[in-house]
């Protein structure tokens, strides 16, 4: 298939796929997306098959756009200093995606949007993509975005010097000097390994991928330049960030609203009882189970399948973890179903406890893991915990998790597992620098934003070495599965080594993947223009106001 990457030798051969029902009309457009192909072209695609596609939905809006107006958003506190290279919690990634942008956005269907970048395409075996890069762009500082501020961005995001968050997302497929300026407005990114999934690791799922000039120096909370639709007037640690509308934005006529304010609350409950009272218009996370807002005629609640996960890590290198058996009895213990039900009404999926969410193209079909505490208790004894063993489980004072943590504390103590529970706060928690907790304790649970490609999670999370491997799992044929998969070009051969890889992750249980949940949020409904996405990102570029 080397020869088919141009635009409509590989289209002819996605319309063959379509016809012998190898490929879903949802896939067609998922892949011209990630090759560059247009929409209008990919709806053509569809035509030739006899079909048309849907148009994506949106929330409905009354009436036409209106400018002018402040909206207020719930948000939680940034943990550390706020650094697009750095960042990696929902309060730093909500402040810089109101000034910053990316090369792509990924939109609720995991379709690509093209933001600063124009179009992308790779080579015959996708090992090297060119970029082209929009004209007419300025920053904050009046300065142009030209090719030079895009190389330096991702020079800066694979430098091992920089303690980037997106390292292990560009780890084995990106390395410095990769990027290179080939024109004033392009870039060709020339990779380690043929790479097809690549255009999402330019896009906002790989949320330190903002684009920032080509001289920033790690100021930003104090010099926050970037090409979005925002300014950040001012940031009060723990109290609130302040945006005004930028007058030079490269899209006319946006954005609508005269600015934003994004308030930073301590709990969940507190944001709730902000929107009820209408002190806030924007909640970007599920309300709590029975929360009153789902009954509110004032409010209205959003929602998008998803591909976030809450995952229950173990400590492999650990004992008694280090003994697969006894986390497979803990995944034996949980009945997966009540869970969502009590978490969430239902709005989640079933997770297999690897990382191939239902709505990634690639989801491989194995067994189903189901409760079974016979099961369970039988695994424990195998493991010379016939009678039982204790340990503590550390976790975030965040959204659902600490109910999640109680849940499972119950269903382990049936199994005869004594779980003790730690919640901390979100800053305890996570921590910086070299004191990062959720990567030291022997039991966790740590909450996943959606991502578009399963490699953005196992990339970071499961692989030998990666940063954020808190299981400190280590794996060679998985390594060496999921290197082979991103390879590869052909969908078959993907969903074979897709399959392969995700049965070694459910054996082994380095966590426990039980649900993947919903993207939902609560807006006012004098709120137009937003719509829900499964990482909580809030994009106000279109959002106006009643």
């Amino acid at each position: 298939m080397t020869d088919r990457f141009p635009a409509v030798d590989y289209g002819h051969h996605l319309v063959e796929e379509v016809r012998a029902q190898r490929l879903s009309r949802r896939d067609l457009l998922r892949r011209a997306s990630v090759l560059g192909l247009s929409v209008p072209f990919a709806g053509l695609l569809l035509e030739a098959c006899g079909s048309s596609a849907p148009a994506p939905s949106s929330p409905a809006a009354a009436g036409s756009p209106r400018h002018g107006g402040t909206i207020r958003v719930a948000s939680s506190a940034p943990v550390a200093a706020v650094d697009p290279v750095t960042m990696y919690d929902s309060g730093s990634i909500n402040i810089v995606q109101q000034v910053a942008e990316y090369l792509i956005w990924v939109k609720p269907d995991n379709s690509l949007q093209p933001v600063l970048a124009t179009s992308w395409k790779p080579n015959a075996d996708a090992s090297v993509w060119t970029v082209a890069i929009r004209q007419g762009v300025t920053f904050h500082d009046g300065s142009a975005l030209t090719a030079d501020d895009v190389v330096a961005t991702f020079e800066r995001l694979v430098n091992p010097a920089s303690d980037s968050s997106a390292l292990t997302n560009f780890k084995g497929v990106l390395a410095p000097g990769g990027a290179k300026k080939t024109g004033t407005y392009e870039v060709t990114f020339h990779l380690q390994t043929p790479f097809v999934d690549f255009p999402y690791t330019l896009a906002s799922t790989n949320y330190n991928a903002v684009v920032l000039p080509k001289n920033y120096a790690g100021d930003f909370a104090k010099n926050p330049v970037g090409t979005g639709p925002f300014v950040l007037k001012s940031y009060q640690t723990q109290v609130a960030a302040t945006f005004a509308r930028n007058p030079h934005y490269w899209q006319a006529g946006k954005p609508y609203l005269d600015g934003s304010v994004f308030t930073f609350f301590s709990s969940d409950s507190a944001e709730e009882i902000a929107l009820q009272n209408q002190t806030i218009d924007v909640l970007p996370s599920q309300p709590s189970a029975g929360s009153p807002l789902y009954t509110d005629s004032s409010v209205r609640i959003l929602s998008v399948p998803s591909t976030a996960y809450d995952e229950f890590f173990f400590r492999t290198d650990l004992a008694p973890f280090n003994d697969k058996r006894v986390r497979q009895a803990i995944a034996y213990s949980l009945q997966r179903d009540a869970i969502i039900q009590n978490l969430f009404q239902g709005r989640a999926q079933v997770g297999n406890d690897e990382v191939w969410a239902p709505a990634f193209p690639h989801s491989p079909s194995i067994p189903q893991r189901r409760y079974d505490p016979a099961k369970a208790k039988a695994l424990l004894k195998a493991a010379g915990h016939e009678h039982g063993l204790t340990a503590t489980l550390t976790t975030e004072q965040s959204g659902e998790i600490p109910q999640y943590a109680t849940l499972v504390q119950a269903a382990a103590k049936a199994i005869g597992v004594t779980i003790n529970l730690d919640v901390e706060s979100q800053s305890t928690f996570y921590g910086s620098g070299s004191n990062q907790p959720w990567l030291d304790v022997p039991v966790g649970i740590v909450d996943w934003a959606a991502r578009a490609t399963a490699q953005q999670f196992f990339g970071s999370a499961f692989l030998t070495g990666g940063v954020w491997n808190s299981a400190h799992w280590s794996d060679p044929a998985f390594d060496k599965l999921t290197t082979q998969y991103e390879a590869t070009v052909d969908e078959q051969s993907r969903l074979k080594l897709a399959r392969q890889a995700a049965l070694i992750q459910q054996d082994e249980t380095p966590a426990i993947i039980a649900y993947w949940t919903n993207g939902i949020f609560a807006a006012s409904s004098t709120v137009h223009g937003v719509s829900p996405n499964g990482s909580e990102f809030v994009d106000l570029g279109s959002a106006w106001l009643d």
